[in-house]
């Protein structure tokens, strides 16, 4: 029986993402052998990834997050193994993404190749782990698809240069409740200064 592994790559580096897709077929067919000249069946750790997807992207706003994501092999959402590209060796602490659902791109080969086998491994054992993994890294739709509708509209207001009080007022709540909707919007945004949120503002945004 041989692996049937799907790999989507969303990288806006064409090389590095030719030197990966290398990778993981040469990979993919070090198990399928691995499996072939096995006197069992195809069991133990890797037992269960047949007919699954595995999804590399960087954090580019472009590529989406795992969230929205459609796979083009219309593989279930459950079958689906995502594995975030950062630039930084601590990236992945700061945007609080798993060390085994990360790859560098300073990475030797021998490093992605035993990263993937965790990912592997987890994704066999702990599926629930996975999908909690891969929702950790929100894209900028799926955050403002998060926001309430009043936080939206207070949004809106302040991007038009209007303070907290005068919202308040035409409003008709408290500016503390205008702060309060603001200070969510924020968390939701995944931002921690006032001046964070104007660049988000500017960034045309669809608030409406």
């Amino acid at each position: 029986m041989m692996l049937n592994i799907q790999f989507t790559l969303f990288d806006s580096d064409n090389f590095y993402q030719l030197g990966l897709r290398q990778l993981l077929q040469d990979y993919v067919h070090a198990l399928n052998e691995y499996y072939r000249r096995s006197p069992q069946p195809m069991s133990g750790k890797f037992h269960d990834l047949n007919n699954m997807e595995i999804i590399f992207r960087s954090q580019e706003e472009g590529w989406g997050c795992a969230r929205c994501y459609k796979s083009a092999h219309h593989t279930p959402r459950h079958r689906q193994l995502t594995v975030m590209i950062i630039d930084e060796p601590e990236a992945h602490c700061s945007a609080k993404l798993p060390a085994q659902f990360s790859i560098c791109r300073t990475d030797p080969v021998s490093l992605v190749r035993q990263k993937l086998q965790l990912a592997l491994e987890r994704f066999c054992h702990q599926p629930w782990a996975v999908l909690h993994a891969s929702s950790q890294h929100k894209c900028q739709k799926c955050r403002l698809a998060a926001l309430s509708s009043c936080e939206k509209k207070v949004l809106k207001l302040m991007s038009t240069g209007m303070s907290a009080s005068t919202i308040a007022g035409m409003l008709h709540r408290s500016q503390k409740t205008i702060s309060a909707h603001k200070r969510s919007a924020m968390r939701k945004l995944n931002v921690n200064k006032s001046s964070e949120l104007h660049r988000v503002l500017l960034s045309q945004l669809r608030l409406g």
